[in-house]
């Protein structure tokens, strides 16, 4: 039997992304606790990033502190249209760390009986392969539209986060300064949501 959930992203997709045919789904094959799939929405002529979106983390409510927060959520990561998944390729350590990443912090919740929400980060527990990243935070994106990133799911939404990576200075900045804060500097940078592993570290040199 297909979980309701499964079907209500399903049908979310195809009513917002153009061409269904150009979705791939990494089907998670073995689980560990809940079955958690991977779609890789491809770039097409309007949009020229590819999106990697869960299917599963929203199989188990949060434990939320107050009700304004959403206890369902999805992950994606926005990635070069040149990042390559084709084939086998996706397999590669460089190439598959964003599929790990939106898997960890999908099963972190339930894990550790706990929440996330927007601001959140998460730390990686050592540098992402071939960066220096070594956490990421939960944000909005700007790319994609405000009705794409919240999902009905019965009378309660599903959230969807976007999850970007950070350096070491940056984390510290955040945690010192607040997540809009942050966000103000990279605004200030022109750094947007897409995932640059060769970007800008914003907080390397500033001075508090």
């Amino acid at each position: 039997m297909i979980p309701k959930y499964f079907e209500i992203i399903e049908n979310h997709l195809d009513k917002y992304i153009g061409n269904c045919d150009e979705i791939i789904v990494f089907d998670e094959i073995k689980s560990p606790d809940f079955h958690l799939d991977i779609y890789w929405i491809k770039p097409d002529i309007n949009r020229n990033y590819s999106i990697l979106m869960t299917n599963g983390v929203s199989n188990i409510p949060m434990k939320t502190p107050e009700q304004q927060f959403s206890k369902y959520i999805e992950l994606c990561i926005l990635l070069p249209p040149n990042w390559d998944l084709k084939d086998n390729n996706w397999k590669k350590p460089k190439n598959y760390w964003p599929i790990k990443l939106l898997k960890d912090i999908g099963r972190y919740p339930s894990q550790n009986n706990t929440w996330l929400g927007f601001g959140h980060t998460i730390s990686t527990g050592e540098p992402i392969i071939g960066t220096k990243f070594i956490s990421a935070i939960l944000l909005k994106s700007k790319r994609l539209s405000e009705n794409f990133q919240k999902i009905k799911y019965g009378e309660d939404t599903i959230e969807l986060y976007t999850i970007f990576p950070l350096y070491l200075e940056e984390l510290i900045y955040k945690q010192k300064n607040g997540t809009n804060k942050l966000l103000e500097l990279f605004d200030e940078e022109n750094i947007n949501d897409i995932i640059n592993i060769k970007r800008k570290n914003i907080c390397k040199k500033l001075k508090e």
